[in-house]
């Protein structure tokens, strides 16, 4: 149903009141905002609650924003707003430093924004489905325990630790790995994941003759590593039950698409009642990562959307910092 621009604006001041005051808003309260007579505004509030962005409690005579009015306010209406100082030197100072770890500088990214916004916070790095394998190794701990070491093309580090079986050596550890490097090494995990279940069982039965033990190697060495993983703040607040894979799972869904920005109401069961506002930011070179907030319906969206902006920002500058020391491409320093 289309509405006036007088009825938008009606509409804004509703979400904008409530959002501060947490009351239903009545009539009064908007002539204060929008200059026209009393009556008018009532007939423009009813235009709404008829197109179902407003409604009203069973105990006011005050309208509060329905589901769809929130929806029609981002789609239509939304604008950034302008952060306090008090805010912005918050997140200035949080990201304050040098990160030496990419997973400090995501978890920062969650646990400021989760402070500043009282929301639960989920920092996704690129999706692991386009990450390729840039390095491996196995190194053994002692006489039985070794340890697979990955790094990612973003610069995450993932380890799993096993037994190493009594049929196995030290010199079968390096044929496997020299099966790695030569078969798996900058192809993207997704690639890997098929490789491992197609391609590796035949070229290991080359080098092997009980191939058994050593598939099963592979199997427990790559655990885990097509697994999402994300910097989490304030999970207790909203989804205590859900494991963090399952919450990633359906962010990756919710944001698998072009939007720089997106925002779902009640879009799957497993966020029912509540809002995701996520934005996407920039890992330099590698691809695009994803900041996730979820909470109530009824926020100040402007506000919140702001706060989630500016940490998208800072921290791809961050990232450009993290990666162009990573990269070798350091620093030129100027001589006088």
């Amino acid at each position: 149903m289309s509405i006036t621009e007088r009825q938008k604006h009606v509409l804004d001041k509703i979400i904008s009141i409530y959002a501060k005051e947490r009351q239903p808003v009545g009539s009064k309260s908007l002539m204060a905002n929008i200059d026209v007579s009393s009556a008018t505004i009532r007939n423009d509030m009813k235009v709404l609650e008829d197109a179902g962005f407003i409604e009203k409690p069973h105990t006011s005579s005050g309208r509060v924003p329905s589901i769809a009015g929130y929806r029609y306010f981002v789609e239509n209406d939304f604008e950034l707003e302008e952060l306090t100082q008090t805010d912005l030197f918050q997140v200035m100072k949080a990201f304050d430093g040098e990160f030496v770890r990419l997973s400090d500088l995501m978890k920062t990214a969650a646990d400021t924004l989760s402070a500043l916004t009282g929301l639960t916070t989920f920092v996704l790095n690129v999706p692991q489905r386009e990450q390729e394998l840039r390095n491996f190794e196995l190194v053994l701990l002692d006489s039985h325990s070794v340890l697979a070491v990955f790094t990612l093309s973003t610069g995450e580090v993932r380890t799993n630790q096993f037994i190493l079986p009594r049929s196995l050596s030290e010199s079968d550890l390096q044929t496997i790995k020299q099966i790695v490097a030569e078969r798996l090494l900058d192809k993207k995990i997704l690639e890997i994941h098929y490789s491992l279940r197609t391609e590796i069982p035949q070229i290991v039965s080359r080098y092997f003759t009980a191939t058994r033990d050593v598939l099963r190697v592979f199997d427990i060495a790559f655990d885990g590593i097509f697994e999402e993983k994300m910097a989490v703040s304030g999970k207790e607040k909203v989804l205590p039950q859900l494991s963090e894979s399952e919450i990633a799972q359906e962010i990756r869904l919710i944001t698998d698409n072009d939007d720089f920005r997106t925002v779902t109401f009640d879009d799957k069961a497993i966020f029912k009642n509540l809002t995701v506002m996520s934005q996407k930011f920039l890992v330099p070179y590698r691809g695009m990562g994803t900041i996730s907030l979820v909470g109530p319906i009824d926020l100040d969206y402007p506000k919140v959307m702001s706060a989630l902006d500016l940490a998208a920002r800072i921290l791809t500058m961050k990232l450009t910092d993290y990666y162009r020391y990573l990269d070798g491409n350091h620093y030129e320093v100027e001589r006088t």
